[in-house]
């Protein structure tokens, strides 16, 4: 059997960016992500007897679940009683995605209910090495689509510019996009996704430079023309924010400025769903209106900002010099 190409698991359609239409079966994603975890995928080719005994699984449940993939395709029946990857079978990325999915399929579920009632999140989620490295893989996939009209957008503001620092640019996508453009560019991130980057090489022969830090405790001893931070700002609310802004203008050179690329509430499908994802696993973070980033870069002292769309929805470009 040949899969068509809407059997495949649409690699765009990440639970919370995006719109409700495009999100995949949810069932799919969790068989998919149990086997996965129960290490089945990398077992294959097998027979059941095979996984079941070398993997410690119950037979049936294995059985169950390995049908019920082999019915997306995602597997198939090969002789002698085999389970062989099938035709949708997702690649390394596609895996990425579906697993950082159903990771958050699984928070929803058992938090909403909570968030409703007022109760405070629990402990922030810290990542294994491994669900880190997933996680990130995951985030790079979409910024990929993204990254070339984010600078686009970022360089029609501030054509001059030579040099960028990515504040928790951590996939990196954004930066080597900078860096492939003729900008020096710099990622600051936490020491542990720093380590990650080093150690997996993504960024390898990019020309990108790295430097760890806690963006609110410590900025590198230089100036840039363009202080870039993608898929940040949500993360935090008011206060946290316009902290954020001050630390970092003393890091802009005479003429640059931070460009912020964002969800801003209000515009379109994606920010309202996205919200939703940073009630549940944030800690005060939202989607929020352009007034609002107006308003905290002015607190923060800023004067000239701008507001365009960095590309196609739901990105847009917030640009403010100090």
């Amino acid at each position: 059997m040949t899969a068509g190409p809407e059997e495949r698991l649409p690699t765009a359609g990440m639970s919370f960016f995006a719109t409700s239409g495009e999100v995949p079966d949810w069932r799919r994603v969790l068989l998919y992500d149990a086997a996965a975890e129960a290490g089945v995928l990398d077992a294959l080719p097998a027979t059941l007897d095979q996984m079941s005994a070398d993997l410690g699984l119950d037979a049936e449940a294995l059985r169950m679940l390995l049908d019920a993939l082999a019915a997306w395709t995602v597997v198939e029946h090969g002789v002698g009683g085999r389970y062989l990857p099938g035709p949708t079978m997702p690649d390394e990325d596609e895996t990425a995605v579906i697993r950082h999915h159903a990771r958050t399929v699984r928070r929803w579920s058992a938090q909403i209910d909570d968030r409703l009632r007022g109760a405070p999140n629990p402990d922030p989620w810290r990542p294994t090495s491994a669900q880190l490295e997933s996680w990130m893989r995951a985030l790079a996939v979409q910024a990929r689509r993204w990254a070339p009209r984010a600078v686009d957008a970022c360089l029609a503001v501030a054509p001059a510019a030579r040099n960028v620092l990515d504040l928790g640019g951590g996939h990196g996508e954004y930066a080597r996009e900078f860096a492939r453009r003729g900008l020096r560019t710099t990622v600051q991130d936490r020491p542990e996704t720093i380590e990650m980057l080093q150690g997996q090489g993504w960024l390898r022969d990019s020309g990108v430079e790295l430097f760890a830090g806690d963006f609110f405790q410590t900025v590198p001893e230089e100036t840039f023309d363009i202080v870039f931070c993608a898929g940040v700002t949500y993360t935090f609310g008011g206060q946290r924010n316009i902290d954020l802004y001050r630390n970092v203008r003393s890091v802009i050179a005479p003429g640059g400025g931070l460009a912020i690329v964002t969800f801003l509430r209000g515009d379109g499908p994606v920010p309202p769903i996205f919200a939703m994802q940073m009630l549940i696993v944030g800690a005060g973070g939202d989607t929020h209106g352009e007034e609002q980033y107006r308003g905290w870069l002015e607190e923060a002292g800023y004067g000239s900002v701008q507001v365009r769309r960095a590309g196609e929805r739901p990105n847009s470009l917030v640009f403010a010099t100090p």
